[in-house]
């Protein structure tokens, strides 16, 4: 390729730019909650965001303001399902940096994974050819681990990009389009959706970017996947639990020393409250036991796993409803049911750790059944507090961001 923008002292100049970019970097607000945001919905799409540039969510201070919550909001828009979208953001992350990111991300448990490298390796002005072949690679490595629908977000107009607001930005602007040219071949010769995205609107008062800049990219991305998401065969079942993963799952939250948390008590009383039940609880399972980490209406107490109703909650794909356990085989022989509680009514949604593993769930008992007609809408309340809860526990993982 005749390019005289890769000429070595060029080269050399974009990457002394980089300390420029860190300094107004210092400067910008980027999202400091839990790396995920969510739209409560049936059979809910799981959608990884990995990457910089536009993931990391650079001028807005939460992650619901940023590109994962206008992704989540757009995508149910979308496709009338519910989202939960997780986010792996590295400021620094090239293409190779990210192939790492979404390995630990164990990617195979996503219905729709979105990477972004652009704008990071435009800036180091890395050769567009072999670039390319490492994204097709990259997206390769994805699509093997089983996701049906992957996407890669095009470099935004560099002009947009502050410092890049001078004579400099034409010289990057031109190899950030060859980098796009480059990933638009590679996710057409791997199978995946190409994302290119426009400059976003400018914000008022100054800043960098703020969630219109966001909810107009995600409107874009969701536009983009669309033909690959509606109708699309995406299995609406996840993978069930193994008694081993939640055991470390629990052991690296420590959740056996966590004591009442007052958080969790009170989405345990709104589910308690808004469904109208005796008990309501966020349990969770080990190899042997279920234990509440919290509870409204019943004492603190272990449940052997044997008589657990959570253990079958956390293997269905959308939660579970159990009307009148007397005239479910599973649950009629349960000292639960025939003892003196004698619970007649179980709506469960299962809670997953910030790895992805199902480790209880947010539900409610009552002593009166319930018609079945119901159950749709104990599963809607549920779905969002247990979503709710899962953020509550990246306040208690070791490695959360």
């Amino acid at each position: 390729m005749d390019d005289d923008g890769l000429s070595a002292p060029r080269r050399w100049v974009a990457r002394v730019r980089l300390l420029r970019v860190g300094g107004v970097r210092q400067g910008l607000v980027r999202p400091a909650d839990s790396p995920q945001a969510f739209v409560a919905g049936r059979a809910s799409l799981r959608v990884l965001l990995a990457g910089s540039g536009p993931v990391v969510g650079w001028g807005v201070g939460s992650h619901d303001l940023a590109l994962p919550g206008a992704v989540a909001r757009a995508l149910a828009a979308t496709t009338g399902r519910g989202v939960v979208v997780d986010v792996v953001a590295d400021p620094s992350a090239g293409v190779r940096r990210l192939a790492r990111l979404a390995r630990s991300a164990e990617v195979g448990r996503y219905d729709v994974v979105i990477l972004s490298a652009g704008v990071a390796d435009a800036v180091r002005m890395v050769e567009p050819t072999r670039w390319g072949g490492r994204v097709e690679a990259l997206i390769e490595e994805v699509r093997a681990s089983g996701v049906p629908v992957v996407a890669w977000l095009g470099v935004q107009p560099i002009r947009s990009l502050p410092p890049y607001d001078d004579e400099f930005r034409d010289l990057l602007q031109a190899h950030a389009e060859r980098l796009n040219v480059a990933a638009a071949r590679a996710c057409g010769d791997a199978g995946a959706t190409f994302v290119p995205l426009p400059a976003s609107p400018q914000e008022e008062g100054g800043r960098h970017r703020g969630p219109a800049g966001y909810l107009f990219w995600a409107r874009r991305i969701a536009d983009s996947l669309a033909p690959a998401l509606i109708g699309h065969g995406i299995e609406d079942g996840h993978h069930a639990s193994q008694p081993e993963d939640r055991v470390a799952a629990i052991a690296r939250l420590r959740l056996a020393e966590h004591k009442r948390d007052g958080r969790l008590t009170g989405l345990v009383g709104t589910a308690q409250r808004t469904l109208g039940a005796e008990i309501a609880m966020f349990t969770v399972l080990d190899e042997s036991t279920e234990w509440p980490l919290a509870a409204v209406g019943a004492s603190l107490t272990e449940i052997p796993i044997e008589q657990s109703a959570c253990l079958y909650t956390i293997e269905a794909p959308d939660g579970m409803v159990v009307p009148d356990a007397e005239h479910d085989e599973r649950f009629a022989s349960s000292e639960l049911v025939t003892g003196p509680a004698h619970l007649r009514f179980y709506a469960g949604y299962p809670v997953e750790a910030p790895d992805g593993t199902r480790i209880g769930a947010m539900c409610v008992f009552g002593r009166t059944p319930r018609r079945p007609s119901e159950s749709e809408g104990d599963l809607d309340v549920l779905r969002e507090l247990a979503l709710l809860a899962q953020r509550e526990l990246w306040r208690w993982d070791p490695d959360a961001s």
